[in-house]
Order: structure tokens, then C-alpha cells, then sequence
């Protein structure tokens, strides 16, 4: 650090009567100018609270004395500013005329001494100074966040200095050296803007020091402080927003302090809020104390040690690195996370059959259901044991709840006797006959968090959580099976060679993906077609209308037109409770019982629940 010199120089030479025997003028008769070379260092290098030099507007106040081997002679506050003291001084000054030599400062065991210094950096002692021990108080403001507010709670020290003797020769005239170092403890958080975040972040961050010290008793000779009063939360200042060196946004938070404040694990040392709406409590941890250990003494902050965190922040989890700052860098790193007001930590609710590996969906995150299709969303795929997002999704803040739907699409592979499903994400939203759409939304669940559990209903908007969003898949299609019977009598009919079409079906529709219905189009500008029946086969929802016939073609004789065939209203088929089905709705499997008769024709329709297949982790796929 540069060291700074005021060498305080005579307005005129004054020289007294007597000559030598060559009539040169002697030095020893001369005054002797009084040098003071003040500098901000110590034994150990510092910075004060802004920048790294006094400023010329500075009052530096320095406690000069006369000193015997025995006792205080003469005093004087002596005070530099601009660069120089306000008045002239010589070493003279501290004498007095008198025949007895323990007053003069030219006698042998006489010295001059800086016994303290103090400098206010613009601030004013709320007890004032007493010029004789140098005690006084000092308080430092709850709310430095203004320009310059940290800079006048900075009280800066300088301790007793030892005697200097009066040097007559001129190569060895020897000033008072005054060090000045804080006599504060200062505090940085450095914030690093991580996954998630944009640079305009920092627009309505604040950072708070929890539980400094307000009030303190300062003895500048000692360097000791005593803590008086109780204790504050500190607003710090924010610095500019620059970036680190691979262009994440970075700012840094500034504030001192009365020290002597506890610094144990645990303890909550900061907190940040409103970054991008989130909130985050900064504790001391083992980590941190370690990397801070030369500066802290019996488990206490001290003078003159300026306190280094940087931490960055991503949406989820919070990675911090702690560093001594300006005396020596050392580093430590923790994990921790976000605390939302209603932090769901856990969940139980719906769960079942697990997705294979490689399964994949599409999720949508929004505020706003009516928004949701330009809302932010990602792929999501799952590796057999984790689910990755690609783009990852983030929450917005602390106080925005969010909405989650996905959807997907099941493709069947069979190979020989083996039959393969997959699940594959999809951002189509339209329902084709034939394909199986998958719908996604939160499940039915209890969250448990630190004050106590909340019950979430299915499809309900859910809070910022550390916890998992658990996620339940339905089928979105319908699912048709028509099964053909007969008797075991003479009335029987082969049906082997059959083939079932269902007319005046819409074979293609629009899924909404904010509550999964799908909606077929208009009928009037759109035409319906006959579909053949194979076994299970994925239906569009829809109202079954009264032109829709289930048609059985035997195919028992070679002219297609001479084929036996039956032919049934659709829409008034009856379920085992005998309600007439009318309409398809998504998630359904419909089976179709018809009995063939040579003589007659009976039938009836079931409703049945689709198979089930759930996933595990922080998803579940439930086809009801």
C-alpha cells in the first residue's frame, strides 16, 4: 500500500543568537520542523470502507505527547487534513522555558509520542472523545445502503505509537509515524447471479446483516472495544453490477460494524431478498468459520477484518464460497437452499408403475392457466432413476404460485410375443384416432413443510417448493373394444372372418392442455368417417350421435354383397347398470359385448377403467 508523507515545513527560518567559531549557524540552536508520515496500515495491511487512501477531505486527529521516562509532559490534538496539518508545528512547541530540564523535550529520556489517532470519516462519536484516554462511543447506522452512509460509520484508529527522540543531526531527523487502521469490522457479500437469474437481478436485491452490534466503547491506544447497547439489523450498501470472469452478473454488498459480534455455526449471518422475488438466509457455517479463522478471536468478529462471502445464487440451491478478504484469501464452500415461506419438503400422494427409461414429456410452468401455451416449458426425460429438464425450469420468486401441465404420447412396439411401450414428449396438440395422447398434471398430495403439512388437490396451483411437483399422466383418448360372442348351439354364429366398422365418428380433435379435454370439430363443417374396429382401438372423446352404427360384416360369402351383416344403434347400448352410453370421455375403456345369434341379436356395453401406469420419483403416470 502507498504511504502517504505530510513533512510539515517552517514559514520562515528562525535562527538564534550564537556562532560557531567558524560563524556558521548551529544546528542544535535551530527549530527543528515536526514530520508526521500517516499512512492507512498497520502490521497488517487494510482498506478503509471506500477505496484504499485517505481522501482530502479526511480530518485525521492525532494525540501528540511530550513524554519523560517518568511522566506525561505536554499534549496537543494535533489535526491533518487535506494533506497537511492546519497549523505548523516544530518540535519546540513541546517544551516549556523553564531552568528545569524534565520540561525540556531536548533532554536526554525525552520524547515526543503518538499516543492516538482518530479519524471520523465524516461520522461524529455519540460519546464524545475524552482527549486524555482517547475513549469515546461510537454507533454505527442501521440503513447504509445510501452513497457514502457506509463510509461515515467507518471509524478508523490509529493505537500509541512509541516515543521518538529529538535528533539535532540532519540526516536523522525523525518524524511521528501515525498507522491508521479500522476499528470496525466490515462485512462483503459478493453475489453471483447463477442459473436462473438475468442481469437486471440486482434491481430490487437488498442484503441485511442480521444481529451486528450497534453500539461499542473504543479506546484508540489499546485498540480495544467494549460492546454496549443491543443489537441491529444493517442494511448494506450495493456496489455496481459488473460480471465474473466467465460473464455470470455480479454485485457486492458493503457494511460495517461495531465488532465483537458472535460468530458461531449455525448463526444467522444475512439475508437476501428480492432477488428476482426469492428470499435467502445466509448461516455461518463450519466452513466458513474455517475459512475465516485468523480473523476471528474467541468465536467474535474483530477490528479491522473485513468479512468476504461470495455466493452464488441459482434458483433452487445456493452455492457459497467464503473469503478472507484484503489480508489473505482463503475459500470454503456450502450448500444450501432456498427457504420459501411454504417450503414443501415432501409429498405423498398418488403413486403407481414406474416409467421406463428414456420415457420423456413435455411440462408447461405458468401463473396463468389462460397463458399457459405461451408459458415457459421444457422437455423432461427420464433416465430410469432421475428426471432431467431441457431447458431446466426455474421458479419465477418466492410469492408466485405456478401451474404445471405436460403431455406425451404412448407408441406400442411388438416384437414376436414381446410388446414394447414408450412414452414420448409431444408438443402437438392434436388428438388423432389411433394415437394414444397422455396428459399431465399435479397430483392430489399432502405437502409437509416446517410449520406443519397443506393439502394440495389435483390440478390446484402449488407453491415455490425445494420439495418435488408430483405429476399424475392420464389417457386423454377414449378406449373402444368390441367383443363378439355367440352360443354353443345349433343358433351359433362363426364370426371367425368378421370385421366391425363403427360409422359417423370424428377421427381427429383438440386437446386442452390446461384441463386434458379434448374437443372434436364443428360437425357441420366437418364430416364424420366409418372406423374398423381391431381389438383395443384409441377413440377421439365425443358424443356418440345417432347416425353412429356398429356394423358386423360375418364375410361368409364370396360376393361381399350377399356377406351376412348386423347393424346396431350405437348410442343406445346400456352399461351394466343400465345406463345408456351416450358420449366417450377421455381415460375410458368401452367394451362392447355383442352376442350373434342365428335367431337374434343381444348386446351390452361395459365401462371399464383403463390400465394403470404410474411412475416413480418425482412423477407419477396414473391412467384412470
Amino acid at each position: 500500500m502507498t504511504i502517504k508523507k505530510y513533512l510539515i515545513l517552517a514559514l520562515s527560518s528562525l535562527t538564534l543568537a550564537g556562532c560557531t567559531s567558524d560563524e556558521e549557524v548551529s544546528q542544535e540552536e535551530s527549530r527543528l520542523p515536526l514530520t508526521f508520515e500517516t499512512s492507512l496500515s498497520a502490521s497488517r495491511p487494510v482498506t478503509r470502507a471506500e477505496g484504499g487512501a485517505f481522501a482530502a477531505s479526511d480530518e485525521l486527529l492525532c494525540y501528540v505527547r511530550h513524554m519523560s521516562s517518568t511522566d506525561v509532559v505536554k499534549t496537543k490534538m494535533v489535526t491533518i487534513k487535506n494533506g497537511a496539518p492546519t497549523e505548523a508545528l516544530y518540535w519546540d512547541d513541546f517544551s516549556e522555558s523553564t531552568d528545569d530540564d524534565s520540561k525540556d523535550l531536548r533532554t536526554n529520556g525525552h520524547g515526543l509520542q503518538s499516543y492516538y489517532g482518530y479519524c471520523y470519516n465524516g461520522g461524529t462519536p455519540t460519546t464524545a472523545l475524552d482527549k486524555e484516554t482517547g475513549v469515546l462511543g461510537w454507533t454505527t447506522a442501521a440503513d447504509q445502503s445510501a452513497d457514502g452512509a457506509m463510509k461515515a460509520n467507518d471509524l478508523i484508529w490509529s493505537k500509541a505509537q512509541s516515543a521518538v527522540t529529538y535528533q539535532h543531526a540532519k540526516d536523522n531527523r525523525a518524524g511521528l509515524t501515525v498507522p491508521y487502521t479500522h476499528a470496525m469490522s466490515k462485512f462483503t457479500i459478493v453475489i453471483v447471479a447463477g442459473d436462473g437469474f438475468k442481469s437486471e437481478v440486482f434491481n430490487n436485491t437488498t442484503v441485511t446483516l442480521k444481529g451486528m452490534n450497534l453500539t461499542g466503547t473504543f479506546t484508540a491506544p489499546t485498540s480495544t472495544v467494549e460492546v454496549t447497547g443491543t443489537t441491529t439489523d444493517v442494511q448494506m450498501y450495493r456496489n455496481s453490477v459488473s460480471t465474473t470472469t466467465d460473464n455470470k452478473p455480479c454485485c457486492a454488498y458493503e457494511a460495517v460494524a461495531v465488532p465483537l459480534r458472535s460468530m458461531t455455526s449455525g448463526n444467522l449471518l444475512a439475508t437476501i431478498n428480492g432477488m428476482d422475488g426469492n428470499n435467502y438466509d445466509v448461516y455461518l457455517t463450519d466452513a466458513i468459520l474455517t475459512a475465516w479463522a485468523s480473523g476471528i478471536t474467541e468465536a467474535k468478529s474483530q477490528s479491522g477484518i473485513n468479512y468476504k462471502l461470495t455466493i452464488t445464487l441459482n434458483k433452487q440451491a445456493v452455492e457459497v464460497e467464503a473469503t478472507l478478504a484484503d489480508w489473505s484469501d482463503v475459500s470454503a464452500a456450502i450448500t444450501a437452499e432456498i427457504k420459501f415461506t411454504a417450503d414443501v419438503t415432501s409429498n405423498s400422494g398418488t403413486t403407481g408403475n414406474s416409467l421406463s427409461s428414456g420415457d420423456s414429456f413435455t411440462l408447461w410452468k405458468t401463473g396463468d392457466l389462460l397463458t399457459l401455451a405461451t408459458g415457459e416449458k421444457t422437455t423432461v426425460t427420464y433416465d430410469g432413476s432421475a428426471f432431467t429438464c431441457n431447458p431446466i425450469l426455474y421458479w419465477n420468486n418466492a410469492s408466485d404460485d405456478s401451474f404445471f401441465r405436460g403431455l406425451a404420447t404412448m407408441t406400442t412396439t411388438t416384437t414376436g410375443t414381446e410388446t414394447t411401450k414408450k412414452i414420448v414428449a409431444t408438443t402437438d396438440t392434436t388428438a388423432n384416432q389411433g394415437t394414444d395422447v397422455l396428459w399431465g398434471t399435479t397430483a392430489a398430495h399432502t405437502g409437509t413443510y416446517s410449520e406443519g403439512s397443506k393439502e394440495y388437490a389435483e390440478s390446484s396451483v402449488i407453491n415455490p417448493r425445494t420439495g418435488v411437483v408430483p405429476l399424475i399422466f392420464k389417457h386423454a383418448m377414449s378406449n373402444v373394444v368390441v367383443e363378439l360372442a355367440t352360443s354353443n348351439d345349433a343358433s351359433a354364429v362363426d364370426f371367425s372372418k368378421a370385421t366391425i366398422t363403427i360409422s359417423n365418428l370424428y377421427t381427429n380433435g383438440t386437446i386442452n392442455i390446461a384441463d386434458g379435454e379434448v374437443k372434436v370439430p364443428d360437425g357441420s363443417t366437418t364430416s364424420t368417417v366409418a372406423v374398423t374396429v381391431s381389438g383395443a382401438t384409441i377413440m377421439v372423446p365425443q358424443t356418440i350421435d345417432t347416425n353412429a352404427k356398429l356394423v358386423i360384416n360375418l364375410n361368409d360369402n364370396t360376393d361381399p354383397d350377399k356377406s351376412t351383416t348386423y347393424s346396431l344403434t350405437l348410442n343406445t347400448c346400456k352399461d351394466s347398470n343400465g345406463t345408456v352410453i351416450t358420449k366417450w370421455a377421455g381415460g375410458n375403456k368401452y367394451t362392447y359385448t355383442i352376442t350373434l345369434k342365428k335367431q337374434d341379436i343381444s348386446f351390452r356395453a361395459l365401462v371399464q377403467d383403463w390400465d394403470k401406469n404410474t411412475g416413480s420419483g418425482d412423477a407419477t403416470l396414473d391412467w384412470d
